[in-house]
């Protein structure tokens, strides 16, 4: 029941994502391709989601923090160091769909984000 609310939360978060969104710069990811396709289909979905950072200090992109948190909450996480193993596990895979240019983020870096994200915009 947990796994399937944050499925849920995180579903909901794919329809309202407002930052401008680009191919990760070191992508492989091919024209015409289920990677490129894929990361479009993402990226459209996450159009309406607003990041509440502040501009300075920022060294994560708020997409790559987004994304690694939906993935390693549909791949079972249940907490922030969780997101950071899934993160650390799958950097290779990672790396080809999204900027990292610091890396993976550090597990008070999902939670300082997703605290401050309005609970409206989880909402559909």
């Amino acid at each position: 029941m947990l796994k399937e609310k944050q499925v849920i939360f995180f579903e909901s978060a794919m329809s309202q994502v407002s930052t401008p969104l680009t191919q990760a710069p070191n992508s492989k990811a091919v024209e015409g391709t289920k990677e490129e396709s894929n990361y479009s289909y993402v990226s459209q979905h996450l159009e309406g989601l607003t990041d509440p950072r502040g501009k300075q200090g920022i060294q994560h992109p708020f997409i790559s923090i987004v994304m690694i948190g939906f993935l390693a909450t549909i791949g079972g996480a249940q907490g922030w160091e969780d997101m950071e193993i899934y993160g650390i596990s799958h950097e290779p895979w990672l790396s080809k769909l999204l900027p990292l240019p610091q890396g993976i983020p550090k597990a008070d870096t999902y939670r300082r984000l997703f605290q401050r994200l309005s609970a409206t915009a989880w909402t559909y």
